[in-house]
């Protein structure tokens, strides 16, 4: 089976976490048999959070994506932020339905924080090349609250990100300067809120032996160390595997695929702890099979 990443791990990559532990980035291994593969960025749109700007500064979409897809080539993760944010990324060549895992996704998940972003995929039906047909959700493990919306106000200053949902609800994500000290709302979204809509799951955030941890999920999800996680000989995680036979429409139904061109990873947790701050998706890359 002939095998496509898009992924550089000639060595071990540690960056700066998010909140204490939160998102160290462990050692990928490399694997010589699978070369890379470039995916091109439509579309960068991240919810608030720690990473959202940190050491970058960029003004429009464009100049967002061109950073992502930056990132992606050069093996480093790219952060989603909290519940809602997403990247949208066309595949170089159609993705096939086959027996199987069709596809993978690289996170960077570890013991006790997995971070999971639920999964879209469309098909170029009308042959654009632009990602505007119909997206399906590919079904996890668990139940989501689908059609759920949450609105990130700007704040007048540097400092905690307000939001409010569809639901009457409402909160922070909490600024934490100590660990990161830029703005966390995206610079390159010029208005002054903004609306991301989605399939949230139930957060598996716990305190427990006086630490805070990330509980895994069982399947489905990007940056989650599941059973469909794929790891090398020795142990360590590569990648988490899709099956486009798990693809289902708005209203929850299954769906057939043949094929796909458009993939779309939403982070999906809407959790935030002072110690650790947001539960944040990060992408590092994509497998094809």
């Amino acid at each position: 089976m002939k095998k496509y990443q898009l992924f550089l791990a000639a060595a071990a990559i540690a960056l700066s976490s998010c909140g204490n532990d939160h998102d160290v980035f462990p050692e990928i291994p490399e694997d010589p048999e699978v070369p890379k593969l470039e995916v091109e960025v439509l579309e960068y749109r991240p919810a608030p959070g720690q990473f959202i700007n940190e050491n970058f500064d960029v003004k429009t979409m464009a100049e967002a994506n061109a950073y992502a897809e930056g990132r992606l080539k050069s093996g480093y993760f790219v952060s989603l932020g909290a519940f809602g944010g997403y990247i949208t990324v066309k595949m170089p060549e159609e993705i096939k339905n086959q027996k199987g895992y069709d596809f993978g996704i690289i996170g960077n998940p570890f013991t006790n924080s997995s971070e999971p972003g639920i999964v879209w995929v469309s098909e170029d039906t009308n042959g654009n090349g632009i990602a505007d047909d119909t997206w399906y959700e590919l079904l996890g493990s668990d139940e989501a609250k689908r059609n759920y919306s949450v609105t990130y106000h700007r704040p007048a200053e540097v400092g905690d990100i307000e939001w409010e949902d569809n639901q009457e609800g409402s909160g922070v994500i909490k600024y934490l300067p100590q660990f990161h000290d830029q703005m966390y709302y995206p610079n390159w979204i010029k208005e002054d809120a903004y609306t991301l809509t989605g399939s949230m799951l139930a957060p598996r955030t716990i305190f427990e032996d006086n630490v805070w941890k990330n509980q895994d999920f069982e399947y489905g999800y990007a940056d989650n160390l599941g059973k469909d996680s794929a790891f090398d000989k020795d142990g360590r995680y590569l990648y988490n595997q899709f099956d486009l036979d798990n693809a289902i429409d708005l209203n929850g139904e299954k769906i057939t695929l043949k094929s796909i061109h458009f993939v779309k990873v939403q982070s999906a947790i809407l959790k935030d702890v002072e110690a650790i701050g947001e539960v944040s998706t990060e992408v590092c890359g994509f497998v094809l099979f």
